[in-house]
């Protein structure tokens, strides 16, 4: 969860324009434990980054933090990039666009038709779920941005 030699919490609460003193104060919890979370030496309890979210006002935290704790939630949400509304909306656009225009609805229509996905529908089946995870990791970055504008 790192970017360089920062960690995800220690660059949002950079953006959010808190010294580490005031951020410690406002979670509360020492500065010391905010530095050891910052530097990636202990685990962010859950209660922690829920009130960093909070107070940073950042819910790619709250992603990046939920991949990071959990497989079971890195296995589920997308890796996202922390990205402006209008370049979150261009890609989510395009991807949308791109499997329209591929006819991927269609396709995957035949495929589930009969029930079966035979040996020969997989790699276009594959195809597709790759093509949909595109489309939930760009329409996710749409919501984080979103929120991060408001």
């Amino acid at each position: 969860m790192t970017t360089m030699d920062k960690t995800i919490y220690k660059i949002c609460r950079e953006q959010a324009g808190y010294t580490q003193e005031r951020a410690a104060e406002l979670l509360p919890c020492s500065v010391r434990a905010l530095a050891r979370y910052e530097s990636g030496e202990v685990q962010v309890p859950d209660d922690v980054a829920y009130r960093m979210v909070i107070l940073y006002n950042s819910q790619f935290l709250a992603v990046q933090h939920l991949r990071e704790v959990s497989r079971i939630a890195a296995s589920i949400i997308p890796p996202v990039e922390d990205c402006s509304l209008q370049t979150a909306t261009i890609r989510l656009v395009n991807r949308v666009l791109d499997f329209a225009e591929q006819h991927r609805d269609r396709q995957l229509l035949k495929i589930a038709e009969d029930g079966v996905i035979s040996d020969e529908e997989q790699p276009l089946f594959h195809c597709i779920l790759d093509e949909l995870e595109e489309l939930v990791k760009a329409s996710t970055e749409v919501r984080l941005a979103q929120t991060k504008e408001e």
